[in-house]
């Protein structure tokens, strides 16, 4: 049977002004213990020969504030064994691109941060690559940029010289 006046009790002991501050510590550390959220963008498979040709173009922006960088973070769709292929062709400051695949592994473009590239000859696995812009040095940063993802089929020249992973 429903009892108000214990309702009520326990309503008031959640309220307890002395377990306020224990309250707010347990929000903000689950709240921070949540993954970052990122868009999940998916490309068709192209045949095309030409380099990034039908290959979409992200734009994207990095507006760190103060001394805190964080990365422009995307997830982007490859079947297994595809051939995957993301550049940054122009940019207004040195970047990283760095991809990790479902399983973990870790690719990272060796540039020397203009015109950043991975390319994946044969993804490990389907699933959603989570792929990281962030500036080169990893200091805040504020500029725009583009990124060009293609998913080609097998042996396509878009992935010759692939990225090997770390």
């Amino acid at each position: 049977m429903f009892n108000p006046s214990s309702l009520v009790r326990s309503i008031k002991t959640c309220m307890n002004v002395e377990a306020l501050p224990a309250a707010v510590l347990l929000l903000a550390s689950v709240l921070a213990s949540n993954p970052a959220n990122a868009t999940n963008l998916y490309s068709n498979l192209s045949t095309s020969t030409k380099i990034d040709g039908g290959s979409i173009a992200l734009n994207g922006s990095l507006r760190d504030v103060g001394n805190d960088a964080r990365p422009w973070t995307v997830e982007l769709y490859a079947n297994a064994g595809d051939c995957v292929r993301m550049v940054i062709p122009t940019l207004e400051f040195a970047a990283t691109l760095t991809v990790v695949a479902p399983t973990g592994t870790v690719y990272r473009d060796a540039s020397s941060g203009w015109a950043p590239k991975v390319k994946i000859a044969s993804a490990p696995v389907a699933g959603w690559y989570t792929v990281q812009v962030a500036q080169q040095q990893g200091n805040p940063q504020a500029g725009n940029f583009t990124v060009k993802y293609g998913r080609y089929n097998s042996g396509n020249v878009n992935c010759a010289s692939p990225t090997s992973p770390l």
